[in-house]
């Protein structure tokens, strides 16, 4: 498809005048884009983050300009994936987008973003791994090239950053007769890293959390340990389950990609699908369901109480595809997640129960920034002192 036949596709989407086949036709580009899983080329795309920072800002802005909740909803999934094929249509350095009235408007790449008083930078790739040995790796400091062997099992830091496990003895009989080692791998407040597990699935965690888990999997079964949130992208494997335990909660998959937040200062677990089937299983009430893509299961710590909704997939990985997508979420909610990846304290000097907000933040902002576009609602104010956030209704 032709760039210019792309724009006008996305125009007629945002106003809502394409037909069915143009939007239909939208979408497959848009899920297509999605599994490419194209790199971003800063030669003649810019700089990807001040891009991305600038269009999230004009979405804010017409959000802002609508008056009922439902329609800003639907018009956030309509920009978002607008917006996600845009950002790979570049010419030179611009970056066209069309806003909902038609008018275009342009991103010019290496923009200078304005200075902060108080700057607290935002999170980024941190996290400790802990061999089988005992021996703990910083792998933000860690050299790209191999970092250990274990069991046959090769352990390396690719040039992203990631972590990879690669199986080096090739024998099924060697390797099912191999001792089994268990790794942990922890980002700390500020902090996130992808894992690539030894049977290819692969694992994003986010802040404040921690993976356990064998540098080979032997048996019948796939198990590892979470404590925290992590985005999974398991390898199909129908003989051998993909079991992930978590407070309150154990999901069996055969091969599929799902999102769990277990954080123990949270009210509860949710596990939410995004492609093919999962098995949820309360470890306290020992009820189990399965899920369909686009639902989410909620299981509360106190109640123990077992529901599932459908919700927006894309506003529960945002945090993955590196920003923050709240619609009409309250206040306390959003702040827990800046609390984590800007590794900070809230503190609250009155009332924000009541307070809901919908909008996008990158999370290649720093605090400040990312605060200032909580405020430009005018209903609430934040003031940083050293690494505390305090919150005036």
């Amino acid at each position: 498809m032709k760039k210019e036949t792309l724009l006008i596709l996305i125009n007629k989407y945002l106003s809502n005048q394409a037909t069915a086949e143009e939007e239909e036709l939208l979408l497959n580009y848009y899920n297509t884009l999605q599994k490419s899983e194209l790199k971003w080329d800063e030669l003649t795309m810019g700089d990807e983050n001040t891009a991305r920072a600038e269009l999230y800002d004009k979405v804010l802005l017409e959000i802002k300009a609508r008056e009922s909740a439902p329609k800003r909803i639907i018009f956030l999934r309509r920009w978002f994936v607008a917006a996600s094929i845009t950002l790979f249509l570049v010419a030179s350095s611009l970056l066209v987008f069309y806003l909902k009235s038609g008018t275009s408007g342009l991103l010019t790449k290496n923009k200078p973003q304005s200075a902060t008083g108080n700057t607290i930078a935002p999170g980024g790739n941190k996290a400790l791994l802990t061999l089988a040995n005992g021996s703990k790796i910083i792998l933000d400091d860690a050299a790209t090239g191999e970092l250990a062997k274990q069991s046959g099992v090769k352990v390396t830091k690719a040039a992203n950053g990631q972590l990879v496990y690669t199986v080096e003895n090739a024998s099924p009989n060697s390797a099912a007769s191999a001792e089994v080692a268990f790794n942990t791998i922890e980002t700390p407040k500020g902090g996130q890293y992808q894992v690539d597990l030894p049977d290819g699935s692969k694992v994003w965690l986010n802040a404040g959390s921690s993976l356990r888990y064998p540098t080979n999997f032997n048996g019948d079964v796939r198990s590892v340990q979470l404590a925290g949130e992590a985005y999974f992208e398991v390898a199909k494997n129908a003989k051998k389950p993909f079991r992930v335990v978590s407070n309150s909660q154990v999901v069996e998959v055969l091969g599929t990609h799902f999102n769990i937040s277990s954080y123990i200062d949270d009210t509860s677990v949710k596990t939410t699908l995004l492609e093919g089937s999962v098995k949820v299983l309360s470890t306290k009430s020992n009820q189990s369901k399965l899920l369909k893509p686009g639902e989410q299961s909620n299981i509360n710590y106190l109640s123990n109480s077992f529901n599932i909704q459908t919700v927006n997939t894309e506003e529960v990985i945002a945090w993955k595809n590196g920003y923050f997508l709240f619609v009409d979420e309250d206040l306390k909610s959003i702040m827990s997640k800046f609390a984590r990846w800007y590794n900070v304290d809230v503190e609250y000097a009155g009332n924000v129960d009541n307070l809901r907000f919908g909008g996008m933040v990158s999370r290649s902002r720093d605090l400040a920034q990312a605060l200032k576009i909580i405020e430009q609602t005018g209903n609430v104010k934040t003031k940083i002192e050293g690494r505390r956030v305090i919150i005036m209704p």
